[in-house]
C-alpha cells in the first residue's frame, strides 16, 4: 500500500476524488437549500468536538452548562454563517478567500504526509542536494597589517617583508616589528569564509580561501589596506556523514514533497479552467 501511495499519479487521483467530492457536495447543497437553509443540526460528533477543543484550551472538561454555552454559541455561529452567505458578504472578501484556499491547501498537504520516505529515497536526495548539507571549509591564520595612510608605497614594503620571512623562515615577531598597528584581531582560529569577509570583506575572504598552500602567504588587500598572512592550517569543505544529517534531510525531503503534491494537485484542478487575463498574455 506505501508502495501505491508513492507514484505521482496515486496523488493526483485522490486529489482529484476530494476536489470532486468537494463540488458534487456543494452542488448536491446548492440543490437542497430550501429544504434545509433554516435548519441547524447539532449532531453528537459536533458535540464531541467542542466538548475535545474547550478540553484542550482549558485542560478539563467543561460543565454541563459551560457545554449548553458552548453549543449556543456553535449554533450562533452556523446561522449568522448562512445569513451571511446568503446575502453574499463573502464576496469579494480577500481575507475570507485566503482562509479558504488556505484550508484546501491543507487537505492536499495531509495527503502528502502520508508517506514516510525510506532510507535509500533520503540518501539518494541527499546525493542529489549534496551541496546543500556540505560543511565549509576553515583556515586558522595569523595575519599582519601594513597601513597605506602611513606608508609610501605599502604594497612594495608587505612583499619585501615577505620575502624576508620566506627566505629566513621568519617568526610572528619579526613580521609584527615591522608591519603596522589595527585595532582588529591578529590571530584567527578555524573561521569560515563568512567569518573572515565580516571581518575583511569579501575580496580578502576569498583570496584567502583560495591559497592551497600553508606558512606565509600575501599580500591580499582587504577594506583596510594590505595583508601577509601566515595560515597555519586549513580544513577542506566536505559532506558529512549520512546520519549526521539524516533529520536534516528529513525535512527538506518532506517539504519538498509537500510542495511538490501541492503544486501538483494545483495544476490537475487549474487543467479544468479556462484563464482569460484582460489585457495581458496568459498561458
Amino acid at each position: 500500500m506505501k508502495k501505491l501511495f508513492k507514484e505521482p499519479l496515486v496523488y493526483y487521483f485522490v486529489l482529484g476524488l476530494v476536489v470532486f467530492g468537494l463540488h458534487s457536495f456543494l452542488n448536491s447543497e446548492s440543490r437542497g437549500q430550501e429544504d434545509t437553509a433554516l435548519t441547524v443540526e447539532v449532531t453528537s460528533a459536533d458535540i464531541e468536538w467542542i466538548r475535545s477543543a474547550w478540553q484542550a484550551r482549558m485542560k478539563r472538561q467543561p460543565t454541563q452548562q459551560e457545554l449548553e454555552g458552548l453549543i449556543d454559541s456553535f449554533i450562533r455561529d452556523q446561522i449568522l454563517y448562512r445569513e451571511a452567505m446568503a446575502m453574499d458578504l463573502d464576496e469579494r472578501d480577500l481575507v475570507i478567500q485566503k482562509r479558504l484556499v488556505q484550508k484546501l491547501t491543507y487537505v492536499f498537504e495531509d495527503i502528502a504526509e502520508t508517506v514516510e520516505p525510506t532510507e535509500e529515497e533520503l540518501q539518494k536526495y541527499m546525493q542529489q542536494n549534496r551541496e546543500k548539507y556540505r560543511v565549509p571549509g576553515t583556515v586558522t591564520f595569523t595575519q599582519v597589517y601594513f597601513n597605506p595612510q602611513k606608508r609610501d608605497n605599502p604594497a612594495r614594503d608587505a612583499a619585501a617583508v615577505l620575502a624576508q620571512l620566506r627566505s629566513t623562515d621568519g617568526s610572528l615577531e619579526d613580521a609584527f616589528s615591522q608591519s603596522d598597528t589595527i585595532m582588529i584581531e591578529t590571530a584567527f582560529d578555524k573561521k569560515y569564509a563568512e567569518d573572515v569577509a565580516r571581518v575583511f570583506g569579501h575580496t580578502f575572504a576569498g583570496e584567502l580561501f583560495s591559497i592551497e598552500d600553508k606558512g606565509w602567504q600575501g599580500p591580499i588587500q582587504s577594506s583596510y589596506g594590505l595583508h601577509l598572512v601566515y595560515i597555519s592550517d586549513r580544513v577542506e569543505s566536505s559532506l558529512p556523514a549520512f546520519d549526521v544529517v539524516r533529520e536534516d534531510v528529513k525535512d527538506d525531503f518532506v517539504y519538498n514533497h509537500k510542495n511538490n503534491v501541492v503544486d501538483g494537485a494545483y495544476n490537475a484542478v487549474k487543467s479544468r479552467y479556462t484563464i482569460l487575463v484582460e489585457g495581458l498574455p496568459y498561458e
